[in-house]
């Protein structure tokens, strides 16, 4: 999808961010490219470039460099798996808190629960004694 034309709207865009440095060749180009869209200088066509890429409205496959591509996987790979174990915990949850839960798994969880308060009262301990020397 190109950008359209931005119709003057009344609105003049006063902030500038820049400044943008461009070869010849590739000043060039996008002088002509703005001039076969209708802009008469370059700078709103990059505005307006750059503003249908941030809306969405326009997408390019910009040149990643390989070390931020592999980033960009490495995210997806591991925001993926995060979905699946929210997914599985979630099943779990759900199966424990039904009616259909055997008494005896209640039971190893209650002494789990019992546990877990167990060592984060451990691991507070020493935390308290030290807030109480300081005191």
């Amino acid at each position: 999808m190109q950008p359209t034309i931005r119709r003057f709207t009344g609105t003049k865009r006063t902030v500038r961010v820049g400044p943008l440095r461009f070869t010849g060749d590739e000043h060039a180009a996008l002088q002509e490219a703005a001039a076969e869209h209708g802009y008469k200088g370059e700078s709103g066509f990059t505005a307006d470039i750059a503003l249908a890429f941030i809306t969405g409205r326009f997408t390019a496959n910009l040149p990643l460099s390989e070390d931020r591509r592999r980033t960009h996987m490495f995210r997806a790979q591991v925001l993926r798996e995060l979905n699946r174990i929210g997914v599985n915990v979630n099943q779990i949850a759900r199966a424990l808190n039904s009616d259909l839960t055997p008494p005896d798994v209640r039971d190893r969880l209650d002494e789990l629960h019992h546990l877990l308060d167990l060592l984060a009262g451990a691991l507070c301990e020493p935390a308290e004694a030290e807030k109480e020397k300081a005191a």
